[in-house]
Parts: C-alpha cells; sequence; structure tokens
C-alpha cells in the first residue's frame, strides 16, 4: 500500500508543467489575500468598537484556522471531503448574491439552493468529473489514497448536480434575468473543461471568486473603516497568512514525507482549506445576512 501511495503521487508529480506551477502561484498571492480582509469585514459588522473584540476576533479566527489543519492532519480524507463541501456552498453563495429571485416562497428557497450548488459545484463536481484521473492523484497527494473514493461520491453529485441545473435553467425560461449568469456558467464550465485541473481552480478562485468578493465588500468596508486601515490590515493578514503557508511547507519538506512539489501543493490546499472555515462562518453566516438586511430597510 504504501509502494502504491508514493506511486501515485510520484505519477502527480511528473504530470505538474509550468502551467500548473503557475496557477499553485497565483491561488498563494492573487487568491487568498482576497481573505486578508476579513478584519475590516469584522470591524464593520461591530468588532472593531473596542480593542477586546478586535482582538478575541483574532484570536477565535486563527484558533478555527488551526483546528481545521488540526483535522487535516488526523482525518485528511474527512478534511477534504468537508472541505468540498463547505466550498460548495461558499463559492456559490458569493456568484448568485447578485442575482434576482425570479420565484417567491419554497419555490424561491428551492431554487435558491439549486442555485448555490449549480455555480459552486464549476470547480468542486465538474472539474473533477472532467478531469478524473487528474484530480484523483491531485486527491492522494492531499489525503492519501484513500482520498480517491471521494471520486465515487462526485458521480451522484453530478446527477444532483444536472438536476440543479435543469431547475435552474427552468426559472430562468420563466423569469428571463438569468442570461449573463447562463453565460458565465458555460464559460467557466468550458475553461474547466479545457485548462489543466490546477488551472481551471485558479482561473475561477482568482478571476471570479476573489475578484467579485472583493468587489462586493469594497463600498461596505470604506462606509465603517478608512482606506489605510483596510489597506494595513489586508496587508498584515495577507503576510500572516503566508507566514502560516511557509511553516507549513517547511514542516512537510524538513519532515521527508513528501518532495519539494508535492509539499507544496499540499501547502496551497491545506492552507485554503484551514482558512475557509473561519472566512466562511463570517462572510456567509454574519457579513452576507447583515447587509441583506440592511438592504432591505
Amino acid at each position: 500500500m504504501a509502494r502504491s501511495a508514493k506511486h501515485d503521487r510520484t505519477s502527480v508529480m511528473e504530470m505538474l508543467s509550468a502551467l500548473d506551477l503557475i496557477a499553485l502561484v497565483a491561488v498563494m498571492v492573487i487568491g487568498l489575500p482576497h481573505g486578508a480582509f476579513d478584519g475590516a469585514i469584522a470591524f464593520c459588522l461591530g468588532f472593531g468598537r473596542s480593542r477586546g473584540r478586535m482582538t478575541g476576533f483574532l484570536i477565535m479566527y486563527l484558533l478555527l484556522a488551526g483546528l481545521s489543519g488540526l483535522i487535516w492532519s488526523v482525518s485528511p480524507v474527512f478534511a477534504l471531503a468537508a472541505f468540498l463541501g463547505l466550498t460548495v456552498v461558499h463559492f456559490g453563495s458569493g456568484d448568485i448574491q447578485h442575482l434576482p429571485l425570479v420565484w417567491e416562497g419554497l419555490r424561491g428557497r428551492v431554487l435558491n439552493a439549486c442555485q448555490i450548488f449549480v455555480h459552486g459545484g464549476v470547480v468542486t463536481i465538474l472539474l473533477p468529473v472532467f478531469h478524473e484521473q487528474e484530480v484523483a492523484r491531485l486527491f492522494t497527494v492531499l489525503a492519501g489514497p484513500n482520498a480517491v473514493l471521494l471520486m465515487d461520491g462526485l458521480r451522484p453529485a453530478l446527477i444532483i448536480w444536472l438536476l440543479a441545473a435543469s431547475v435552474y435553467g427552468l426559472a430562468g425560461l420563466t423569469g428571463r434575468r438569468y442570461g449573463p449568469a447562463a453565460l458565465e456558467l458555460a464559460g467557466l464550465a468550458a475553461a474547466v473543461w479545457i485548462l489543466p485541473p490546477l488551472a481551471g481552480f485558479a482561473l475561477y478562485f482568482c478571476v471570479v471568486h476573489s475578484r467579485r468578493h472583493f468587489a462586493s465588500i469594497w463600498t461596505a468596508m470604506h462606509m465603517y473603516v478608512s482606506r489605510r486601515a483596510i489597506i494595513v490590515s489586508g496587508t498584515v493578514l495577507t503576510a500572516l497568512s503566508w507566514a502560516m503557508g511557509a511553516g507549513l511547507y517547511a514542516s512537510q519538506t524538513l519532515s521527508g514525507g513528501f518532495s519539494a512539489d508535492e509539499a507544496f501543493i499540499r501547502t496551497v490546499f491545506i492552507l485554503l482549506a484551514a482558512l475557509t472555515v473561519p472566512h466562511m462562518l463570517l462572510v456567509d453566516t454574519m457579513y452576507r445576512p447583515t447587509l441583506k438586511k440592511i438592504a432591505q430597510r
């Protein structure tokens, strides 16, 4: 079994290209910092009213990230599965926040869930299905040989995705208000099919998700936080996340258990997974609902 796992990891390294390396660097340099403005978001939500509250927020944020990383070290397959599930919700919620609902009541809630699943599933469901062998090898690097079992779960997830897309499409035909969203989905689906998996993920994460997130929070942040404070907090948290990544990378390469390239892949995605938990709790359960209530006043 050990030999098989080692062979699988080696085959992943052999398929890495310059484009793959550029994609990983882009995720770290362009995509990851979009969450560094969580400090400014917390200030907007009232955590900045006192130094103690802000300090408490930062401590809890880092503890949640650390706990997520610890879970990955103890149960990597579970952690990877949870990361994929959380990513569906987080990516999907971010992509549809500007979309109107053409149905109301129960139908509206079902449509909302379908929209989240369809948008969030582009890189978490379609991409792995389009590139099964490559993604299975990447999963092996991230969480060990048993992680390839997750690929079996993606096949029924694809069926659910297609059903959700059908509901979404029906609503679009009824309301005729989802044309731009449909074009975006079609373009992203084509991109993740054509591009290698790491490049496809980086394209979505950096160009679509991170850009959209930053654009949506910029105006709100300026209402409560000065430009200087936004830049300083973003710079500090970005540097802190990179320092965490450097420590994670060093710990894996020095242990001798992973090659430099394997450690790089693991560093990027384990760090993303660890930071996704507190980032998602802040953005999806606190910031967006608060912004929605303000807009409804």
